[in-house]
């Protein structure tokens, strides 16, 4: 059932880092809700967990691709849940590659939904409640959007739309509402990632280690609690990587 207590909207949070962000907030005494679309399984297991530790959650299932029913399908079930909003994390991602020659306008028109769209329609539909609480915006941006891959033309161009949202969306936001992005480098290795490929990387990182779903909850948790004066800030968590 709904508490007094602050609540958080974390999108693609039922698994991977968008989970890890998920019960980071909710152990810190936050209620949730959160979006999925095909790992029902785990959004139930999570939804479950959370309801054990004592806290109210919300799993919406949607697609984040038809942006303009998903965010109104959002903002229908949150409504019916909870009276306020606290902080909006748009960490929903599609981690799609394509060189230039295969790039087209559905793999285009579906990374600009989910990673572009979705943010600003989110954003728009929550403004009032997320003023009256002094509250938070956190997007998922990645160090890619200013290093851009080749092989992820789209994806990464998506990105560096998010990432110039982030400080347009600050200045509108503001004095109530601050907004920032977090750019991690590696935080969870794809399932089929080559070893040699890992380890390429991470000799290019000073830190010599990836970072993990938790370095990026915890990133997170701070905006949330603590980083009242932080806005318009792109904030690369990537061990060192953006400097070598």
């Amino acid at each position: 059932m709904p508490t007094d207590a602050k609540v958080a909207l974390v999108t693609g949070g039922a698994k991977r880092v968008g989970r890890a962000i998920v019960e980071r907030l909710a152990s810190s005494g936050y209620d949730i809700a959160f979006t999925y679309l095909s790992s029902q399984e785990d959004a139930h297991d999570l939804q479950r967990s959370l309801e054990v530790l004592g806290r109210s959650c919300l799993a919406i299932r949607v697609d984040l691709t038809d942006p303009e029913h998903a965010t109104a399908a959002i903002e229908e079930e949150f409504h019916q849940a909870y009276k306020r909003l606290d902080v909006l994390v748009n960490s929903a991602s599609l981690y799609l590659g394509a060189r230039l020659a295969k790039t087209d306008l559905e793999l285009m028109h579906k990374l600009h939904a989910i990673h572009v769209a979705t943010p600003v329609l989110l954003c728009k539909k929550f403004e009032s409640p997320l003023r009256a609480s002094n509250g938070k915006v956190i997007n998922m941006v990645d160090l890619l959007a200013e290093r851009p891959w080749p092989e992820m033309l789209s994806y990464c161009a998506s990105k560096a739309a998010l990432a110039n949202l982030t400080l347009g969306l600050a200045k509108e936001l503001a004095p109530q509402v601050t907004v920032n992005g977090i750019a991690p480098g590696v935080v969870e290795w794809p399932d089929d990632y080559p070893e040699a490929e890992r380890q390429k990387y991470l000799k290019r990182v000073p830190l010599q280690r990836a970072g993990t779903p938790r370095d990026v909850a915890n990133l997170v948790h701070y905006l949330a609690t603590e980083g009242s004066y932080i806005t318009g800030q792109i904030i690369r968590l990537d061990g060192g990587r953006s400097i070598t």
